[in-house]
């Protein structure tokens, strides 16, 4: 097996066979065989869907014999669905795209040529231009430079789903053994040499993506919190912060008492205890929850995903 490239599906197995009559006609016109099955897999990860997507896939598996599915018993999420392919992948290139098409199976031919021809263990499509509604333009431009300035990654803003790594990437992606998962993350954490080619992006041609603002903002958030102690050191600022205007009323307080008011007894110490007391908790809440949260997911060593059904995996 040369090839492997894996698909995530959530809600929309139905554009499933659109994509196999193209995924077929690219790999033929690109192997110049009609016999690809030996050379390419298509592998489908239907991450738990709520419609019937699986029935779907299940026909395009007996259609297309280069197609191969798997069936997770519940929505993981993408990063998830995708590393569970990366580990079912046997070829020596592996690639992930979306069935949606909107970067094509046509443009997977440059990444594979850019990968070999320049001795690369990634390659990344980069965007000439976005063809999408102007909520996923900005919510995406804010996501990606929400992360590079929290992270320190240096990914581009107009990066594409679309990547082809080698069987050593793979490998080296499939040792990780943490379970929260943000793959531009941990493939940067990876290292080995990366490269970026244009592709072309074009619209959708049916349904809607299910990556809204919101989905993109909580896993913006999951992401800095596994790879940036930046909102610690935000929470501990203001914690300080909070703990120091605790002091500075502490002192107006005492400063009033003694020359100007005579305040009920008891209230200075009250009050100033609170709002002091307060802002060291909000210290040690924060740094303490956020790492327990991390702690408590590795500690249960639960699987990454479960798999329900596999079609064509003999």
């Amino acid at each position: 097996m040369q090839y492997s490239f894996i698909v995530p599906i959530y809600n929309d197995g139905e554009l499933a066979d659109d994509f196999c009559i193209e995924f077929r006609k690219v790999f033929v016109n690109y192997l110049k065989s009609t016999n690809i099955k030996e050379i390419v897999e298509l592998i489908f990860v239907n991450d738990g869907s709520k419609n019937d997507s699986f029935s779907y896939l299940k026909n395009v598996a007996k259609e297309y014999d280069f197609v191969k599915v798997i069936d997770l018993s519940r929505n993981f999420g993408q990063h998830i669905a995708l590393s569970c392919g990366y580990q079912y992948a046997v070829g020596e290139y592996v690639g992930m795209l979306n069935v949606d098409m909107q970067e094509s199976p046509d443009q997977i031919p440059i990444l594979l040529d850019h990968i070999q021809n320049n001795d690369l263990d990634m390659v990344f499509g980069l965007r000439k231009a976005r063809f999408s509604s102007f909520g996923d333009k900005l919510s995406s431009y804010l996501f990606n430079t929400l992360l590079n300035k929290l992270t320190g990654n240096n990914t581009p803003i107009n990066v594409s789903t679309l990547r082809v790594m080698n069987r050593r990437f793979v490998d080296a992606y499939n040792s990780l053994k943490e379970k929260s998962r943000y793959l531009p993350g941990l493939e940067s954490w990876l290292g080995f040499k990366h490269g970026y080619i244009e592709v072309h992006h074009q619209e959708r041609k049916r349904g809607k993506s299910s990556y809204n603002f919101k989905k993109r903002m909580l896993l913006a958030l999951d992401a800095i919190i596994s790879f940036s102690d930046i909102p610690l050191k935000i929470i501990s600022l203001f914690g300080l912060l909070v703990a120091g205007v605790g002091f500075l009323l502490l002192l107006f307080i005492f400063i009033t008492k003694l020359f100007f008011i005579d305040y009920q007894h008891g209230f200075v110490s009250i009050i100033s205890t609170i709002i002091f007391v307060g802002g060291l908790q909000v210290v040690v809440v924060g740094l303490s929850g956020l790492y327990i949260g991390r702690v408590l997911k590795e500690v249960q060593n639960r699987p990454l995903f479960i798999i329900r059904e596999q079609i064509n995996f003999n």
